[in-house]
């Protein structure tokens, strides 16, 4: 209904504008200045230009490509003259190729501009289909980008996806864009206009007069479209690897099942049109370490499992028989409760390798030389890859690989395994990289997703990548989920997202609940992550020693002394946070309990005091504390004193292997420099009051 009522508006809309435009003018200035008055607020009236704008708001898979194809037709109709060129602008190439392969099946002629100038030209009526970085406004040399005046005259533009943020760069395309339909019409459609606007008055007061259609995602998913979603995210800190290495067991544990269903109940799931799953792993830049860590940290996970399938079986015996201190306890009778089990209640290890990596053993990394920026993920011994890299430029991470001791293998006959990934007989189970594949890729696939830090800015992209996960085809091509179907039908119209550091996800839930959207489980509303650990964490910091800001001022120098009255208000919480929503059910938001660690005796035995020492002394030289004067022996008596408060889950202070003891060393200089830190903050305290 949604996508007929936006056909039908933008009818009595090109309606309007190519027949009596003054007349419309004035009704719509009339409108608007009742919506002033009565609203309280002050946009602007519409003048010429901007009825020249148009814009769909419109959720991840529900039809904007269809929109467009609409449109176009309806504007070739109602338009008194023809047009000189009509353009369609995207993000990326990939989008781009997109486009052209849509426009080939709904028999709309379009041409796709590859840096040939002879294209530039098109037939009556032809679509050229470019992106935003092959357009300048004065080209300087040769090379495929064009000037914009080549494209003279009255223009028609349509903009697929155009923000991604106001960066300088990106509002310098927007002017660009602007200029090319000065003397004609620009059509934009998106899903991210309420997180690229945000607070900007400018855009607020411009797109307010020109989105002609609102179907943000708040009321696709209300309205019973798109799958559900269970998104949990960890923000970790340097005390939590074994919750990290907990969370990407969750996630694979979560797509075993899913695709476990796919292959022994295929028969049950055709009706619904679900396709083959595919676990995603996403990090958070293009290019730099930071991507590159994320991406071997999930490769080193990878490669241990497949090689030692007893530890996966420990891993998966701590999910479903969970501890008191998992962080994912409450999400074990959810999600896997259904989970096909060999002995003794466990998966069988040997099922699941060949499940998800065709096989058990070593891990090989082949580069696909055929494949831009692709590397091959397979088991020794194997036929088939099992997974995908795919990060742009593959030799920083080559380098990062070879140090991790892994070898990159040349394979100079296999094509782009990404393009075969929507292929049925595709043999690829999992996608690692960065977010080059948010826009530009359209796969009904997505199961199962890990973020790996990704941030609050990165708003936009983390929408867009959701929406790769929750769209789906449904019965009879509905795109609706099956509400009453059966359990696993159910496990397979849920996108699980499984996030470490992901801070976006939560507050891309928390925006979309101010806009009224409502997950409930019969009368009873789901708390949100943000707003219950916002709550729950309040005076309990995560302290970071290498990350705190300098203290002001310059006091006298003063030894450091044992206080017991800092001692007893000092606490130190290493647990990591841990929040989850779900959109079936009604669950708590964040996850915070336990008290505080009675029992240290022994704890602090294998900490090297003369280093923590030295490491207390780098500190103070950047941290604005000069005027401390620490003495090693102060040291010992502010760690192993009984008085502060330690929150920590046991196994975060568990001795069972080397690691463990850089652990507790990097726990007792977080102790030793918040005590260091809060000591000097009375200081100064008590100096301004004398």
């Amino acid at each position: 209904y949604f996508q007929r009522l936006a056909v039908l508006f933008s009818e009595i809309y090109f309606q309007n504008i190519f027949g009596d435009r003054t007349s419309f003018l004035v009704e719509l200035n009339a409108f608007l200045q009742r919506f002033n008055r009565e609203r309280g607020t002050s946009i602007p009236f519409f003048s010429e230009s901007d009825v020249q704008k148009v814009a769909y708001w419109m959720a991840t898979g529900s039809g904007k490509t269809l929109i467009m194809h609409i449109n176009y037709w309806q504007l070739l109709r109602y338009s008194p003259v023809a047009w000189d060129n009509i353009l369609l602008i995207t993000p990326n190439e990939g989008m781009s190729r997109q486009h052209w392969q849509e426009y080939q099946l709904s028999g709309i002629p379009a041409r796709l501009y590859d840096g040939n100038p002879d294209n530039l030209f098109t037939n009556e009526n032809e679509i050229l289909i470019l992106d935003i970085h092959k357009l300048m406004d004065q080209k300087v040399g040769q090379g495929v980008r064009v000037d914009i005046s080549a494209f003279e005259g009255r223009n028609l533009v349509f903009i697929d996806e155009g923000h991604k943020g106001q960066t300088s760069e990106e509002k310098r395309w927007k002017t660009l864009r602007e200029r090319l339909a000065e003397n004609g019409m620009i059509l934009e459609y998106s899903a991210t206009f309420a997180q690229v606007i945000g607070k900007n008055p400018f855009l607020l007061s411009e797109y307010a007069k020109s989105i002609l259609v609102d179907y943000s995602y708040r009321y696709f998913y209300e309205d019973g479209y798109g799958k559900a979603f269970h998104a949990v995210n960890l923000r970790t800190n340097r005390f939590a690897e074994p919750e990290q290495q907990e969370i990407l067991t969750a996630a694979l544990l979560t797509y075993y099942q899913q695709l476990n269903f796919y292959q022994t109940r295929y028969s049950e799931i055709i009706p619904y049109h679900i396709e083959k799953p595919l676990w995603v792993f996403v990090g958070s830049r293009v290019t730099g370490r930071k991507l590159e860590s994320d991406i071997v940290r999930i490769l080193r996970f990878i490669r241990r499992i497949v090689r030692e399938p007893d530890l996966l079986e420990e891993h998966i015996r701590r999910l479903l028989h969970p501890e008191t201190d998992s962080i994912m306890e409450e999400d074990s009778e959810r999600i896997w409760k259904n989970i096909a089990t060999g002995s003794p209640g466990l998966p069988a290890t040997s099922s699941m390798m060949e499940t998800l990596f065709h096989a058990c053993g070593a891990l090989e990394i082949y580069e696909i030389v055929h494949g831009e920026g692709e590397l091959g993920l397979k088991i020794r011994g194997a036929q088939e890859y099992f997974g995908i890299v795919n990060v742009g430029d593959v030799n920083p991470l080559k380098k990062l690989l070879i140090q991790e001791g892994m070898t990159v293998k040349p394979d100079y006959l296999t094509g782009s395994l990404f393009e075969q990934i929507n292929h049925p007989n595709s043999s690829i189970r999992m996608l690692i990289g960065a977010k080059k594949f948010i826009e530009g890729w359209n796969s009904w696939r997505v199961s199962t997703m890990v973020l790996m830090n990704m941030g609050k800015g990165e708003g936009p992209q983390i929408i867009q990548l959701f929406g790769r996960g929750v769209r789906l085809k449904g019965k009879a091509f509905s795109l609706q989920r099956e509400t009453d179907g059966s359990e696993h039908i159910q496990l397979m119209q849920t996108l699980y997202i499984f996030g470490m550091n992901a801070d976006y996800m939560n507050a891309f839930l928390a925006a979309i609940v101010r806009e009224g959207m409502k997950f409930k489980n019969g009368d009873k509303s789901i708390a949100l992550p943000g707003q219950a650990s916002r709550k729950s964490t309040r005076g309990r910091p995560e302290f970071d020693s290498t990350n705190s800001s300098p203290l002001p001022g310059n006091p006298p120098a003063v030894r450091v002394s044992v206080d017991a009255s800092i001692l007893a208000n000092l606490s130190i919480d290493v647990r990591p946070q841990y929040s989850r929503i779900a959109s079936r059910e009604s669950s708590p938001g964040a996850r915070t309990r336990g008290n505080p660690v009675a029992t240290r005796d022994g704890l602090w035995e294998v900490v090297d005091w003369e280093r923590l020492y030295l490491e207390v002394l780098r500190w103070k030289r950047t941290q604005g504390v000069a005027h401390l004067i620490i003495s090693p022996e102060i040291l010992p008596e502010i760690v192993k004193s009984p008085y502060y408060k330690l929150y920590a889950l046991p196994r975060q202070l568990e001795m069972r292997e080397i690691n463990d003891m850089e652990r507790i060393q990097r726990l007792a200089l977080t102790i030793a420099t918040e005590y260091l830190r809060q000591f000097s903050t009375a200081l100064m305290k008590k100096g301004m009051a004398d």
